[in-house]
């Protein structure tokens, strides 16, 4: 197929510039990021080892798989929210830090309603993001994505809608265990550091450290 060739072409590319700064070494894995034979070792270490805990996890993890894809990529909600780059992808252009997910939090507090409806949509963009990206990773067995939360343009007379906060994490947390190499939020006005300290709350100890 397509990928097939695309290997094909980029391993003939390598091997016709002979250049010693970039050597073609071949690195086949059987089992993608996500199987249960890569992301077991993960949902255990969130569980710190409890076996019963982890497959309690892992089952729910399964069940919130089959009940959220496919997602319908033609709601123009979803369009709206990652044709305005809302949710998006940042390249910081180096090898060796995780891919970023940026989120422009000012924009999505303006475009999203207090529906539940609305909030999927944002659920559905931030989720599409972090699949992708984390598929990316150079290691199935050990897949790191960060976070930027980019707070440019939050002030207290607009509101913070932590509710916003909260569902991202309430999907991330239970089903990308172990995936976060960073979560950063920035700027933070000082008028915000104490909600913002206040809303983290959230987030458990294990994540947080």
């Amino acid at each position: 197929g397509e990928v097939y060739d695309q290997l094909l072409s980029k391993i003939r590319q390598i091997k016709s510039a002979r250049d010693p700064n970039n050597p073609l070494i071949l690195s086949f894995e059987r089992y993608m990021w996500d199987s249960r034979v890569h992301s077991w070792s993960r949902f255990l270490s969130a569980r710190k080892g409890n076996v019963p805990e982890a497959m309690t996890m892992i089952q729910g993890h399964e069940r919130w798989r089959n009940d959220f894809f496919p997602i319908d990529l033609t709601d123009p909600n979803l369009q709206r929210v990652l044709r305005a780059h809302a949710v998006s992808e940042v390249d910081i252009g180096e090898d060796d830090k995780a891919a970023v997910v940026y989120i422009d939090f000012s924009k999505l507090q303006q475009m999203v309603g207090t529906d539940e409806n609305s909030l999927l949509n944002v659920v559905q963009a931030f989720v599409i993001y972090t699949e992708t990206l984390l598929s990316r990773s150079p290691d199935p067995r050990s897949p790191k994505t960060s976070q930027f939360i980019d707070l440019t343009g939050v002030n207290l007379k607009q509101g913070f809608r932590v509710n916003l906060l909260k569902k991202l994490y309430r999907t991330f947390e239970p089903n990308y265990p172990e995936t976060l190499e960073r979560m950063v939020l920035y700027p933070v006005p000082k008028a915000l550091v104490s909600v913002v300290n206040a809303m983290l709350g959230f987030v458990n100890e294990h994540t947080r450290k």
